[in-house]
This record gives C-alpha cells, structure tokens and sequence, in this order.
C-alpha cells in the first residue's frame, strides 16, 4: 500500500529565504518573535515542537504553551478491497468469502494527537489514529467495523534561521499496533477465513485513500514506521510558505505480507493567506512516490487540499477538501473531507 515539481519547491524557498534574508518583518501571528499576541493558523505537515501541532499537514498555533491536544477527522467515500460474503450454494449451508477489489466504502478516521514542548529547541508527541467504517458490496451484505491504527511517537529538534523562517527535523516511528489482516488475492469461495481481520484491513485501506496517502505509516497492519522529516516554514505578517519532505520506511512484522520492507517518499508544499484577523485560506499539495516493495506499492500519487483555517485564541478550527488526482486513490473513485481542532494549553 502507498502512501509536484521539485524544482517549483525549490523556486519556493528561495523566494521565502531571499525575503527573511532581507529584513522581513517578524511573523505578526503567532511566531514565537511575534510583536502581536495574533494567533497563528495550523500551517502544514511539519511535526513541529509548537505545542498545538495537528495532524497531516494541521499544525496548530506557535505559542509558548509547553502542551497541546489536537484531533484530526478525514471522512471518505470510494472503493476498496473486500471480503465478499457469498450466498448458500443449493445443497449447502455453509458461508464462503471471495475478494473484490472495487466494493464502495464509508470511512471515517480519527488522528488524536498531543504534544509537549521539552525545551527550547526539541519536542516529543505522540498520535493515536483510529477508523470507523462500512463497506456495502453489490448484491451483498454490508458490513461495519471499527479499528485502532498504528501509534505513532514523534520526537524533533527546530531553529530559526530568521524572525520568519524556520528549520526543523524530526523523526517518527509507528509502533505495529493497527489490527487486520491483507486480504489473498486468491480468496475465492473460502469458508474458513477470519473476515473480521479482513474487514480491519479493508477499513486501514480506506482510510489511507481517503488521506491521498499522505500518510500511510499509520494505517498499515503488519508494519513498523520509521518517518524522519525536514521542513521549513516561512511566516510573514500574512503569507506562510511551508514545503516539507518525509520519507516512510515500513518493515514487515508479519509474515502474510508479500513485501519485507515499503518504501514511500512524500514531498508536499502549504501556501496560505490570512484575509482577515482569524481567517486563512490555503492550498496544500503533496506527492507520494514508492520506490519500494510490490508493484502496488510502487506508484505515485498526487493530491491537493483546499483548507480554511479560523482562529480563536489557543483554538484553532480548520476544514478542508481532499482531493486525489493522480495515483491509487484517484482510481479508487476517492476523496475526502477533513476537519480538525487543535487546543494549545
């Protein structure tokens, strides 16, 4: 399973490390050099030491608070692998499963999140994902279910390289804690299967599709994350540019998977604008590259979120669109709608 021009990246960080370079004046919302006690929008996918931080690309305020809470929602519609429960053949009773690979879905996940600043310059987190779904195969019975997701800890290190930018590294590492099993290929007519860990892998599935496979360590059954990450983040009085880039190792802990180790590169770019005091709008792209594993496993992605951010206080409220639009989750039929909060204390 999975998870933009370089060069237009690039251009980016030129253009905001020639303007902090040149005097740009310190960020008016929420920077921890900041003039205005302005709270800053949630700005993209670093996993930053600011308390507030979020999930997938939804940081919340850069404030002095040493704790922070965060939940992040994608609810998603698409297809995806199943367990299809057949009928009772005549003269039999007994219930067999076959796979398919296009049943529709309903997926709802859920990223709780929380973060604690150690010191100046390093800050540890952790994330608790969890998924809610149902799968309805034509002409068969639907079926729901629900799963806990890989727990991810986190622990990075940031500097400012200006009043408006910022440097940061981190690592993360996503513990084999998400329940399901792969679904065979060549499952056809079995009657001896365990269609609950089937239907948790299925429910993992939808909900990396749902989230444009932006991040796939934490909803891989079978696998330990290891996630190291750079990003950089300019903030101005009212623009933020933000590009960061990840790498997802996933090993095998279990031996039904086919591929020992998944390897992903995810490379993603937030522009964002405050039009009023409270409000932002952005755009956030990213793209999933595999470069390891199956031939499932090696495609890329591509994905862009429209998002609008409002802020209130320690609070922070964002919603926003996924959108894929090249890559597994396009052909799956997916999309998404994220909704956040995050509470800095």
């Amino acid at each position: 399973m999975k998870r933009a021009s370089y060069g237009s990246w690039l251009l980016g960080f030129a253009v905001a490390a020639s303007q902090a370079a040149t005097g740009g004046v310190a960020a008016a919302h929420g920077g921890m050099d900041e003039e205005r006690p302005e709270p800053q929008a949630p700005v993209g996918p670093e996993r930053s030491r600011d308390p507030s931080d979020a999930q997938d690309g939804h940081e919340a305020p850069e404030t002095e608070k040493a704790f922070a809470v965060s939940l992040d929602l994608v609810l998603g519609w698409g297809k995806v692998p199943f367990a299809v429960q057949n009928l009772p053949t005549t003269g039999s009773q007994a219930i067999t499963y076959s796979r398919s690979d296009a049943a529709p879905s309903d997926v709802q996940s859920f990223v709780l999140g929380g973060d604690f600043e150690a010191s100046e310059h390093f800050g540890v987190g952790v994330r608790i994902p969890f998924t809610f779904g149902t799968v309805s195969p034509a002409g068969s019975a639907a079926r729901s279910t629900t799963a806990l997701e890989n727990v991810e800890l986190e622990g990075e290190w940031s500097t400012r390289l200006s009043p408006n930018l910022r440097f940061v590294a981190g690592l993360g590492v996503a513990l084999p804690t998400a329940q399901g099993e792969e679904i065979p290929a060549t499952l056809v007519n079995a009657s001896s299967v365990d269609a609950g860990a089937y239907d948790r892998y299925s429910l993992a599935r939808a909900a990396e599709l749902a989230r444009g496979y932006e991040a796939n360590a934490l909803f891989e059954p079978g696998r330990l994350g290891a996630i190291p990450q750079i990003t950089l983040a300019y903030r101005g009085p009212r623009f933020r540019f933000e590009p960061y880039l990840k790498v997802e190792n996933l090993i095998r802990t279990s031996n039904s998977l086919d591929a020992p180790y998944v390897g992903e590169v995810v490379g993603a770019v937030r522009v964002g604008y405050f039009i009023g005091p409270h409000v932002e709008a952005a755009v956030r792209g990213w793209v999933n590259i595999g470069f390891a594993g199956t031939p499932d496993d090696r495609t890329t992605v591509v994905a862009v979120e429209p998002d609008v951010v409002g802020s209130f206080g320690p609070v922070k409220l964002y919603g926003g669109v996924v959108v894929p639009l090249v890559g597994p989750p396009e052909d799956a039929g997916f999309f998404g709608v994220r909704l956040g909060l995050a509470v800095a204390f």
